[in-house]
């Protein structure tokens, strides 16, 4: 019995004596950032309703093209144009690489209750909402007005 104490007793000395491993820092990851055609002030932009000035015109079939570039982990873009009540969803598009290019005609912006695109000699604007979802779980919000010229 007595050699048993021992041995066991010997075993807890040799196990407390053992180096525990150093704490781990811990590590925070950082936000994505969200840019507009590479610059990071951009905020709007001004496209055509119109594809071009020949005639037949028609409205709504110019293009609206924004480079979206990204640093952080993001796993999806989400686009939507929240415009009159109505949010109208653009879609959703699953990213890689750090950069991702939005394209939609400019009458695909606006749902079917909401006010008419503008007319030659007026214009108008929409807020782009670009929602990117990381890795983590989190997401981050970025705004874009488009001014619409008629």
């Amino acid at each position: 019995m007595k050699r048993i104490l021992i041995i066991l007793f010997a075993s807890i000395l040799g196990l407390a004596s053992c180096k525990k491993d150093p704490k781990q820092p811990e590590t925070v990851d950082t936000a994505a950032t969200i840019t507009f055609d590479g610059n990071l002030n951009t905020v709007s932009g001004t496209y055509s309703s119109y594809v071009s000035t020949t005639p037949p015109l028609i409205k709504g079939t110019g293009t609206v093209k924004i480079v979206i570039t990204y640093s952080g982990d993001v796993k999806t873009l989400l686009f939507t144009t929240p415009t009159g009540t109505v949010v109208n969803n653009l879609g959703t598009a699953t990213v890689s690489g750090g950069s991702y290019t939005f394209t939609k005609l400019v009458k695909d912006l606006r749902g079917a209750a909401d006010a008419p695109l503008p007319t030659s000699g007026t214009s108008g604007a929409v807020v782009l909402t670009v929602t990117a979802t990381l890795g983590n779980g989190q997401t981050v919000k970025r705004f874009f007005t488009i001014n619409i010229t008629g």
